[in-house]
């Protein structure tokens, strides 16, 4: 089956080409004590089983400045995908011309950017898929965001770092959810992503490993910890959930 990681962060190591702008606020330190790049993801990747994987802007070390998620994706089109931030929503036209397959919505310190129908309507008319990242605090911002766009489909970050309670939200069917290690740590993995299951369905859910913002362990681990939670599920389960789900959102890596 194809294994796709719908959630990693990839730094460079030219720093004259791709100069830091490293964000000011607490988690941050993985850009200097875990730095991976795209070459070096590949070669983890390889080593675990993964195929194919989402290069999500890294807001904590590069700010808005998507060159490099973008560049990486251009080098290796067969193997990554890439999420791009922007200030200004008139940016995606060349982002997306550049490679870009989506958007992300880094609304952590607050919920207004969820409310920014320029970016929800740009997104649209290109084609782009659509990710957030924010907390518990903002989810019913989310929601009201997508039940507002009821057309455009939201890939929400570790699971909004909610999982216990993101539930709630599953009625909203352009809610689709991304497993990560904060979600599956919250608790038995395999218990977590059957609940999960149950609420939204396995069509709604997709792996990611964070890394290397999460890099508390080997990469090899980080799949391997998907593929445990998941292992009591049929064979087509696994396979939805560790990349079927990923490759309807993002088909250029299929």
């Amino acid at each position: 089956m194809l294994v796709v990681d719908t959630h990693t962060h990839v730094i460079s190591d030219d720093l004259e080409k791709y100069p830091l702008q490293v964000a000011d606020y607490p988690g941050v330190e993985w850009v200097y004590e875990a730095p991976v790049t795209g070459e070096e993801l590949l070669a983890e990747m390889a080593a675990a089983g993964v195929d194919r994987a989402v290069l999500v802007q890294a807001q904590g070390g590069y700010g808005t400045d998507n060159s490099y998620a973008l560049d990486a994706r251009a080098a290796y089109p067969g193997s990554f995908s890439a999420v791009v931030i922007v200030d200004e929503p008139a940016e995606l036209d060349r982002l997306a011309a550049a490679g870009a397959g989506g958007v992300r919505f880094f609304a952590i310190g607050g919920g207004g950017p969820l409310h920014d129908e320029a970016t929800w309507d740009t997104a649209r008319r290109l084609g782009l898929r659509v990710s957030a990242a924010t907390v518990p605090e903002y989810l019913p911002a989310l929601g009201e965001a997508l039940a507002a766009h009821p057309d455009v489909i939201l890939s929400l970050d570790h699971c909004g770092f909610a999982p216990e309670t993101i539930g709630d939200y599953a009625h909203l069917g352009n809610l689709y959810l991304k497993v990560t290690p904060h979600v599956l740590d919250a608790g038995d993995p395999t218990v977590m992503l059957e609940r999960l299951a149950e609420q939204f369905g396995l069509n709604r859910l997709m792996w990611g490993s964070d890394y290397s913002q999460t890099h508390d362990r080997p990469y090899r681990e980080l799949a391997d910890q998907a593929r445990a939670a998941c292992a009591g599920m049929t064979q087509s389960e696994q396979a939805q959930f560790l990349g079927g789900t990923a490759l309807a959102l993002w088909p250029e890596l299929g």
